[in-house]
Order: C-alpha cells, then sequence, then structure tokens
C-alpha cells in the first residue's frame, strides 16, 4: 500500500502499489491525487534535531544542546532528504 496526501485537504489515501493515483480522486474532497508519494519532511526534522542537539552539546553543553537541536530540526524540515 501506497500512501498519497491530497494537496487540497490534507487527507491521506491509500492505494494499492500497482494503481495508478492519476486515476483515483481523494476519498474527502474529490481532487485529482498527485503524481507521486508526498515527503513532508517530518523524518528528516527528527534526524536533524538529534544530529544538532548531539554537535550542540559537545560544543556548547546543555545550552549548545537545546540551540543545536531547534536549529538542526528547523534545516532537516526544509531539506526533506531522508524519509
Amino acid at each position: 500500500m501506497k500512501q498519497y496526501k491530497c494537496t487540497n485537504c490534507g487527507a491521506v489515501n491509500e492505494l494499492q502499489d500497482n494503481q495508478d493515483p492519476t486515476q483515483y480522486a481523494c476519498y474527502s474532497c474529490n481532487t485529482p491525487l498527485p503524481q507521486k508519494s508526498d515527503n513532508d519532511g517530518e523524518t528528516s526534522a527528527v534526524v536533524g534535531m538529534i544530529g544538532g542537539a548531539a554537535l550542540g552539546a559537545s560544543i556548547g553543553g546543555p545550552v549548545g544542546a537545546i540551540i543545536g537541536g531547534i536549529l538542526g530540526g528547523l534545516i532537516g524540515k526544509e531539506s526533506k532528504g531522508v524519509g
């Protein structure tokens, strides 16, 4: 099963792996589904936060961990490279 997020209402639609999403519409608002599976960057934000906190803690202690975690999460959210 693949999940496709509606670009109009944000509802998550599940289709079989071999089905073409362009042939289906969102179950909630009937908007055509996107061409590919949508990655919202959530996993990248978590990875960035953990990496930033670890780097910040090694350089600046507890305060560095907090600041590094926040900055790492923001950078990771925008990159959308993981998962």
